[in-house]
């Protein structure tokens, strides 16, 4: 082999490799929390929402009967999630995320209040990106 179809080979490699990483880099990264009474759940991650979503339900379940049927999902790894649970007028989880711990605080208060829920508290925070509790 000449010294310059080594050069081309290396080359062609090289582009091969940038392309196979530009593609890795571009896949879109979504993480997604279904809650339980037990606050036993935790993030996980998939490449597409509904992927996302279903793993976070089977995650769910493999620790608890009383799953959301609802996952709360996102696409921003810098989100976090906020998780709370209620009493009345029935036992129910819920999550709901944004950018900051206040703003996802306020938006699951809202869903709760908006269906006529009461006696809730809230059961933790998760990052989105590291599926951290705290």
């Amino acid at each position: 082999m000449s010294v310059q179809s080594s050069f081309r080979l290396a080359a062609l490699a090289t582009a091969l490799l940038v392309a196979i990483c530009g593609q890795v880099a571009a896949q879109e990264r979504w993480a997604a929390i279904a809650p339980n009474l037990e606050n036993t759940a935790s993030v996980v991650w998939a490449t597409t929402k509904e992927q996302a979503k279903k793993l976070a339900l089977l995650a769910c379940k493999d620790s608890s009967s009383t799953c959301s049927e609802t996952p709360a999902s996102t696409n921003r790894m810098s989100d976090t999630f906020a998780v709370m649970c209620c009493t009345n007028p029935q036992k129910a989880c819920a999550a709901a995320v944004a950018k900051d711990r206040s703003s996802a605080l306020k938006e699951v208060k809202k869903l709760f209040s908006d269906n006529g829920f009461e006696r809730c508290s809230l059961k933790s925070y998760f990052k989105a990106g590291t599926g951290e509790k705290g």
